[in-house]
């Protein structure tokens, strides 16, 4: 009887040990696991340049009337940016914060052939913003490359847009300015 005894205290004692580990080492693994802010702009600049290629197959949301080309952008951008894009179009000085192009892409017209030839890389870096240099390789015959530098914030363990530098001197510009 007593045998049984030690051998459910040794097994209830097991249990609480691996607990701790769980609970110290689940919030280390989960951080390790948040997307890092590179890949996150990679993810949205393909998402954005396919859904916007695509017919709308959904009614189009008729008060944004496409802006975002149909696509819940939410997940990608902070709230104050989508409010300030969403606010510029409605009052109708959309061409003030975004001049006569996309605003994420700063172009005019684009392809979803270009999502193949991007490279994002981030340039700087601290605990709570990062800013990514998204570089653009365009298939031959259809332009020069260009880049734009992508800021983003962190939001809990997850990483949103907050601003899309206009490339403004050059199609190339380093990121390492402002």
């Amino acid at each position: 009887m007593k045998n049984q005894a030690i051998k459910f205290t040794d097994i209830h004692n097991g249990l609480k040990i691996l607990s701790i580990c769980a609970f110290v080492f689940f919030p280390l693994w989960a951080h390790a696991q948040s997307t890092k802010p590179e890949q996150k702009v990679l993810d949205f600049y393909k998402k954005y340049m396919t859904a916007c290629a695509q017919p709308f197959l959904e009614q189009p949301n008729l008060e944004l009337d496409g802006l975002f080309c149909n696509m819940d952008i939410k997940s990608y951008v902070t709230q104050e940016l989508y409010k300030k894009i969403v606010h510029a179009y409605k009052a109708g000085v959309y061409g003030d914060l975004a001049g006569d192009s996309d605003y994420f892409t700063h172009t005019q017209d684009f392809s979803v052939q270009w999502t193949s030839g991007m490279k994002a890389t981030e340039i700087e870096q601290s605990r709570n913003n990062s800013v990514v240099r998204l570089f653009m390789r365009f298939p031959k015959g259809t332009g020069a490359s260009r880049a734009v530098c992508v800021r983003l914030q962190r939001d809990g363990n997850d990483w949103k847009i907050y601003q899309v530098d206009p490339s403004l001197e050059t199609y190339l510009p380093d990121c390492k300015g402002k």
